[in-house]
């Protein structure tokens, strides 16, 4: 029988790559290390319908929208909030403008309630623990 160092070391790589990716089991309970989502309340008191989206970083993420004079409920990942300022925005279906918050910064277990202002400009937010 012939020795041969290519498949030999083909051979170990391929075992060192497999060892790398398999998954190993966990004797405890999983840890999961992802943030829970952030709970955001958005009370309209425009009568416009408004399309409501968070930025992050510059990258806008709609989120959904609130018919004229109601309210909804949203969330927005964890993950995009960790050490990140973010703002929400309100843009109007069908007009001009758009309702900004100022930069928000939640922690972990915070949320975010949102009220457009019939008067764009005077939307606001704030961040506080859940009731």
């Amino acid at each position: 029988m012939r020795y041969h160092p290519i498949r030999t070391r083909v051979a170990l790589l391929a075992f060192i790559a497999t060892a790398a990716c398999a998954r190993h089991a966990q004797t405890g309970p999983e840890l999961d290390t992802r943030p829970d989502p952030i709970p955001v309340h958005v009370r309209n008191d425009n009568f416009l319908d408004m399309n409501i989206a968070v930025v992050v970083s510059g990258v806008s993420r709609r989120l959904g929208n609130v018919v004229g004079n109601g309210s909804a409920d949203f969330t927005i990942d964890g993950q995009l909030a960790l050490g990140r300022t973010l703002f929400l925005t309100a843009t109007p279906i069908g007009g001009r403008g758009q309702g900004q918050s100022g930069g928000l910064s939640v922690g972990p277990g915070q949320m975010i309630d949102f009220v457009v202002g019939s008067t764009l400009r005077q939307s606001v937010a704030t961040v506080h623990e859940p009731h």
